[in-house]
């Protein structure tokens, strides 16, 4: 397994998603790390104390090359347990923690 790793400020709704679905969907990037090919997007480590988001770990490697200290899992090129959905990529995941905070 890789990880820990974690995302933050996923909603509510979302972190139920994630929860029931066992998995986390990504779009592709906006803003300074643009790009057309869609991404699961995390923090490495584990979730901080006091945030809201979640904390898992996957069968998945990250992408090789990826930011220091911000893992992806992108579509292309294609790979085992990254799966290509419509305009999303998403990877099976195993919850670790999860914080929501309303």
């Amino acid at each position: 397994m890789y990880g820990p790793f974690h995302r933050l400020n996923d909603s509510p709704d979302n972190v139920r998603k994630i929860l029931d679905s066992g998995e986390i969907w990504g779009m592709a990037p906006r803003g300074i790390f643009q790009s057309d090919i869609p991404k699961v997007k995390a923090y490495d480590g584990e979730l901080p104390s006091g945030q809201t988001g979640i904390e898992f770990e996957t069968e998945v490697k990250p992408d090789s090359g990826h930011v220091p200290g911000k893992p992806t899992w992108s579509v292309k090129p294609k790979r085992a347990g990254v799966v290509h959905d419509g305009d999303c990529a998403k990877i099976k995941v195993r919850v670790l923690r999860q914080t929501v905070i309303d």
